[in-house]
């Protein structure tokens, strides 16, 4: 027993010299920007759970991404406090995570956390004990807050760790109680199609475009939905939401409209005040979006907007690699939210002539315009139309004028500083891959070809190992392991492009990658995120809705529908007309939120 104890006392000693901060110079930029906190940061791992276990502390994992404005407050407020780190490295086994690294393990934790607190976000911080079970979850708190609550988890649990580590049993047995009596409840839609439509309906903006009334998201898989059941139905009910939604989001706050490309969502109705992190998936899929509208609506507007994100990712966006980056970071290196984007009125004075300064005080800010803290965003204030009519110039005058001062703000603007996470990631590249291809079959344009051709290419030898897919690398190191999404969004965008240049071994890899979704992936009916999970998480669910990414579980239907290999596939295509049949019958109440699955459950569209 004495040997016991002194081997015990030795591994947990040994467990605790093992801590401090380990993420110093990580190829992650979000995980780096860490490694000098006072925090002793440990990354997720297996080994990291053993130091818990050895330790027998609670994990605190706390999860962000690099462009995150909140995950750079809290940073700055707790993560750098020495009290708080104290707190921390005293008592627990902190970890921090790159959402964008581990997306398995990030859905995980969000779905406890909006079931405990009804809403969740990034930074997100949840407590769990050694063995992996939830105990408590908190998004951003301020200092004194945060540091209340570590306070009063660590007294909890030196009071009596085994109670609390059976409530996170029972409350993960009951968790999942309630997953499993979500997933049989029996929809009551009649029509996939016709519900998706309705919820869309209900939720629509009709003043202001978007959906909902607060906070609004660009919603592109929603968006596609409605533009492929008015091609394809003859359904043109919401066309004029949809014209009233893309407007609205390349005229106002979402838009940059000094150097293209959109943020990821505004905080107002209106589409005025945007939280300034720019991501691929939103500019990949916007670039898709107006592409397709633009056909859908005749629209060279449309057409414009579409090409011109996509310029503005190969300008800003593209690696010396050959991939897309992942994200621009809202804050800039002095912490100050959107300054790279906004404009005082001393800034404007010095970049711009007098007639300049007229011109653009009337398109782009107007008369009256609320100021953010560093100044204001550019936005449409008029048509260029009412403009030359306005300032008594003509539009071609209108228009040069503009043009000038655009390009002496961006040379302003190339003077600050904008932080870049540089990860190349699997599923979010997959989705641009099937944006160039969109860009390319409607301009022919070589240079969306060039780029589409290295993408595939980076894709299909650096990310594939001829066995398993990977979903980022610095290098020669991997990064993280591929998870659902990377397989299905790859797959799509390597289809995408190889239907406007064909491969026989792209198309080959498409065939590869959807076998091994459903082979790792699909469990007795149900999908799950990843196939190694390092702490206990459910089974699965029947399908995965449509996020900011589209629904990986529908792009590995649509390709199992579609590929002539999968299609001849006795038992992929049971497994299928099963898994199709599941969403069907479960989940037509919440179709808005399987958007994706609205061309696949269209009826009659594919008989088994």
């Amino acid at each position: 027993m004495l040997l016991l104890a002194c081997w015990l006392f030795a591994a947990a000693a040994t467990a605790a010299a093992a801590l401090g901060n380990q993420l110093a110079n990580h190829p992650s930029p979000y995980l780096a920007m860490h490694g000098e906190d006072p925090v002793h940061w440990q990354p997720w791992s297996e080994a990291t759970l053993q130091k818990a276990r050895a330790l027998n502390r609670p994990l605190l994992i706390s999860i962000g991404y690099f462009s995150c404005h909140w995950c750079h407050v809290m940073q700055r407020e707790s993560y750098q406090d020495p009290a708080v780190a104290k707190l921390l490295n005293d008592y627990f086994v902190p970890v921090k995570v790159d959402r964008e690294l581990e997306p398995a393990l990030d859905a995980h934790l969000i779905e406890f956390v909006e079931l405990t607190r009804g809403q969740a976000g990034w930074p997100l911080n949840v407590f769990l004990t050694p063995d992996g079970y939830p105990v408590a979850g908190i998004v951003y708190a301020p200092r004194e807050r945060f540091y209340a609550i570590l306070d009063d988890l660590r007294r909890r649990w030196e009071k009596d760790s085994r109670q609390l580590s059976g409530l996170a049993n029972k409350a993960m047995d009951e968790w999942a109680a309630i997953r499993s009596a979500a997933a049989r409840q029996p929809s009551t839609a009649t029509s996939f199609a016709h519900s998706f439509e309705t919820q869309a309906g209900r939720r629509q903006d009709e003043l202001a475009g978007g959906f909902g009334q607060q906070t609004k998201f660009p919603m592109a898989p929603q968006l596609q939905a409605l533009l492929w059941l008015s091609a394809n139905r003859g359904d043109n009910s919401l066309d004029d939401f949809v014209r009233l939604t893309l407007d609205q989001m390349a005229e106002q706050g979402l838009h940059d409209l000094l150097g293209g490309g959109f943020f990821r969502y505004v905080t107002d109705p209106a589409w005025q005040i945007p939280h300034y992190e720019k991501m691929l998936y939103d500019n990949a899929q916007l670039a898709l979006l107006y592409l397709r509208a633009a056909e859908q609506f005749e629209s060279v507007r449309y057409r414009d907007i579409g090409l011109a994100t996509l310029n503005f990712m190969l300008s800003a966006m593209r690696s010396d690699e050959g991939y897309f980056i992942s994200s621009f970071s809202a804050v800039d290196d002095q912490g100050r939210e959107g300054f790279y984007y906004l404009w005082d009125e001393a800034s404007l004075r010095d970049a711009l002539s007098g007639d300049e300064l007229r011109v653009v005080q009337a398109a782009w800010f107007g008369e009256h315009p609320e100021a953010a803290e560093y100044g204001r965003l550019p936005r449409w204030q008029k048509s260029p139309a009412q403009l030359a009519g306005d300032l008594g110039v003509s539009q071609a005058r209108l228009q040069a004028l503009l043009d000038s001062a655009r390009d002496k703000l961006l040379e302003v603007r190339s003077g600050r500083s904008l932080p870049a996470d540089d990860k190349g990631l699997a599923a979010w590249n997959g989705l641009a891959l099937s944006a160039l291809a969109a860009g390319y079959a409607l301009t022919k344009d070589d240079r969306y070809a060039g780029q589409a051709e290295q993408l595939a290419s980076y894709l299909a030898t650096r990310l594939w190992d001829g066995k398993q897919l990977l979903r980022a690398r610095a290098g020669n190191r991997v990064l993280a392991e591929a998870s659902l999404e990377d397989y299905a969004l790859v797959a799509r965008g390597l289809w995408d492009w190889n239907r406007q240049k064909p491969a026989q071994e792209r198309h080959a890899l498409v065939e590869k990658l959807v076998r091994i979704a459903w082979q790792r992936y699909f469990r007795d009916g149900y999908w799950v995120q990843s196939d190694s999970a390092l702490i206990p998480m459910h089974e699965g669910q029947i399908a995965t809705a449509d996020s900011p990414l589209p629904s990986a579980t529908a792009a590995i239907s649509y390709l199992s529908v579609h590929h002539p290999a999968l299609g001849k596939d006795a038992q992929i295509q049971k497994n299928l007309a099963a898994h199709l049949e599941q969403v069907r019958a479960h989940l037509g109440d919440a179709a808005f939120w399987y958007a994706s699955y609205v061309e696949l459950l269209e009826p009659d569209q594919y008989l088994w």
